[in-house]
């Protein structure tokens, strides 16, 4: 018997479980990006793999036939302002695949169209002495008409206008964006776009500049997370300085948004992978607003990424030294954010940029990150110094310390081990450290205990990046650096390929990922947490998204296509923890057989339960609850293949091998038997 204590209970941070969102996998554009269009505004900046540098290309993905294009930026929609420049004499077709991945279905369309569903296409024009017309529509890889065409009215005037029009499916299918141009003269083309008419939260007038695909959104509301991380991730370092994530160019009217390359482009063939910044600060904070979840935004220090520094050999990693005048602006786009956020639009030229956005109204916003993933005493000079700055001026605001690249006691890559991290961080207030650890289900399942022992009087701990591989990996905490570097490299290996060569394309690596003992894993690591969760104030999964079969890292949280979405049985543990939580911790004594783990939750309704057993023996388990309980009923997850995973494909919908069942208990007054199935996963609330 397992008997639950009404004593030495405590509270459950009420920012337990939330969300990482990085762009990767193609999560933003292609992603949670409803516009379709890939380079939409002609703009795009990639990455060179042969000079590992950054390169403009303002055509690339689009394809014209019978006419000319060119680039051009004089007279643009702003004066960082690129658009396309087209002359015909006769007719021209301009097609555009969307997003497609760039591997193996570089060459097909990838635009994803329902018989009857109702599309929005937009872009602006300028005449420049074109006469005739233009024709929209959406067209399969053999040319056959998905969508009906629409005309554009075209103005006389030689001068930017928008045209908006609404475009009827009639067939289903992935398809290109086509847009035919008759008639002789030129015209100047910016901001196309091209999505479902259906986006998130279409009728909210703040939603008035980058649209978000609401199946995606749907998913994450589905959570019920407290908090999202945005935007990232390795994408806030940068592969270099220069390309470190500047959330002030992701402002304003889309055509005045500052693309860049995304790092991830490092595991592109043709490094093509361009952040539009359709999807900004702006954005982030609306959706964080509608999940009602908090904002943890995430900024730059001033340093590049130290771990791909190490791996180009570089003695010093490259970054902005803080007794220079160029750190000033470090500082300072840690205080223009807060005062974006939440400021006084009279009174704060970033508070009214905001305003002049829909937003009259501040946001929310009580913590940030500073930096992500760095690790020694370069970041430590530079958490202290943007700090205080902070603290000075915000002294409630909480703060994200880095806890470096691994979980480790010992000293790895550079990076000191945990005992180091949280000597540095004790000395100061308002903070969380955020550790991070990609390793095997038995690791996971061998820190179920991680926290127990944590200082209640130290720093806060939010786990801010995991996710369990396939892997089998040495277990626990390990003293020796030789044997932990060993297991991080193999880790390494099935996460993403970091072994090429400058200028060669990735080799693919052996997904072992989201398979159902990854998910077994994490569920025991997780009732570890919810003990904890006094000292444990965050947690977050990553990666979120991916592009199914383009993506740059392994065992993501979900998977989608074009067309729909495959939820991992990693997703559904998620939700299991996150939607069956209380509010109080409830101890208990007893002990459970071997692989099963518990964790209980209450409020004032109902207790709430998750019991894991991730062996291969079934178990029946009795509880005695401190008060009288009426009826239990939840949700489980089992499978007697550790190995099955939930499986979509670029083309196709979800085979589902793995998904929640409702469940039943009987209860007798304050008593309950729980049958643990063989690896299963099982959230009950228990009502009282």
């Amino acid at each position: 018997m397992i008997n639950l204590r009404a004593e030495n209970k405590h509270p459950v941070s009420e920012h337990l479980y939330g969300i990482f969102f990085e762009d990767i996998n193609f999560s933003c554009d292609g992603g949670i990006n409803a516009n379709m269009v890939n380079n939409y505004s002609f703009e795009g900046v990639y990455l060179d793999r042969a000079t590992d540098s950054r390169v403009i290309d303002p055509l690339r993905c689009w394809n014209l036939t019978g006419g000319s294009i060119s680039s051009e930026a004089a007279g643009g929609l702003s004066e960082n302002s690129k658009y396309a420049r087209i002359t015909v004499s006769g007719e021209a077709v301009l097609t555009n695949l969307g997003y497609n991945g760039d591997k193996a279905y570089a060459e097909k369309g990838a635009m994803y169209i329902a018989d009857g569903g109702e599309y929005l296409f937009e872009c602006y024009i300028r005449g420049a002495g074109f006469k005739g017309s233009v024709l929209v529509d959406a067209v399969d890889d053999n040319g056959a008409s998905l969508t009906e065409a629409a005309a554009l009215e075209l103005s006389s005037d030689e001068k930017w206008e928008k045209y908006s029009v609404s475009i009827k499916g009639v067939a289903s299918g992935y398809g290109r964006l086509r847009i035919r141009i008759s008639g002789s003269g030129t015209l100047d083309l910016d901001c196309v776009s091209f999505m479902n008419s259906d986006y998130w939260n279409k009728d909210d007038p703040k939603w008035r500049y980058g649209k978000l695909r609401r199946d995606l959104i749907e998913s994450l509301a589905a959570l019920k997370p407290r908090f999202v991380r945005f935007p990232g991730g390795c994408i806030v370092e940068g592969r270099y300085l220069d390309n470190g994530y500047k959330w002030k160019n992701t402002l304003g009217e889309l055509y005045e948004r500052k693309s860049d390359y995304s790092l991830w482009a490092e595991d592109m063939p043709s490094g093509s992978y361009n952040q539009s910044y359709q999807i900004g600060y702006y954005e982030y904070f609306c959706l964080c607003e509608d999940l009602g979840a908090k904002p943890l935004p995430t900024l730059n220090v001033g340093l590049s990424c130290q771990a791909r520094s190490m791996q180009r050999g570089e003695s010093v990693c490259p970054n902005i030294p803080v007794d220079s005048p160029e750190f000033q602006c470090v500082i300072d786009d840690y205080l223009d954010l807060i005062e974006f956020a939440t400021g006084d639009p009279a009174t704060n030229e970033w508070a009214a940029k905001r305003a002049a956005m829909g937003h009259p109204a501040p946001f929310v916003l009580d913590r940030i990150g500073i930096g992500n993933e760095q690790f020694g005493d370069e970041y430590f000079k530079r958490y202290k110094i943007i700090e205080k700055a902070i603290h000075d001026r915000y002294p409630d605001m909480i703060c994200v310390f880095c806890a470096g690249i691994h979980p480790f006691s010992v000293e790895l890559m550079g990076a000191p081990g945990m005992d180091r991290v949280y000597q540095e961080a004790r000395q100061y207030k308002n903070i969380l450290v955020d550790e991070h650890s990609y390793h095997s289900p038995e690791w996971f399942e061998a820190m179920n205990t991680r926290f127990d022992e944590y200082d209640r009087n130290g720093p806060g701990v939010y786990f801010g990046e995991y996710a369990a591989n396939g892997l089998l990996a040495p277990i626990g905490n390990p003293t020796d650096s030789e044997s932990v570097a060993s297991t991080m490299m193999s880790i390494a290996s099935t996460m993403m390929d970091s072994n090429k060569e400058d200028g060669q394309a990735p080799t693919e690596p052996v997904n072992t990922s989201n398979l159902f003992r990854t998910a077994l894993g994490e569920a025991a690591f997780l009732t570890g947490i919810e003990r904890n969760s006094d000292i444990v104030k965050q947690a977050s999964y990553a990666p979120l998204f991916n592009l199914v079969e383009c993506d740059q890292w392994f065992h993501n949280l979900i998977d989608f296509n074009p067309k729909t979405i495959n939820y991992t049985a990693n997703y559904y543990t998620q939700k299991l923890f996150s939607t069956y939580l209380g509010t109080e911790y409830v101890p208990f004594e007893g002990s459970l057989p071997e692989h099963v783990y518990a964790s209980v939750t209450e409020d004032g309704q109902a207790y709430y339960m998750k019991l894991v057993n991730t062996g291969s023996e079934g178990h029946s388990v009795s509880f005695s609850f401190p008060t009288e309980v009426t009826r239990a009923q939840g949700e489980q997850l089992q499978s007697d293949d550790g190995n099955a995973r939930n499986k979509l494909g670029f083309y196709g919908d979800t085979e589902y091998l793995i998904e929640p069942v409702p469940v039943t208990y009987a209860v007798s007054g304050r008593e309950m038997t729980v049958d643990a199935a063989p690896q299963s996963i099982t959230a009950i609330k228990i009502y009282k």
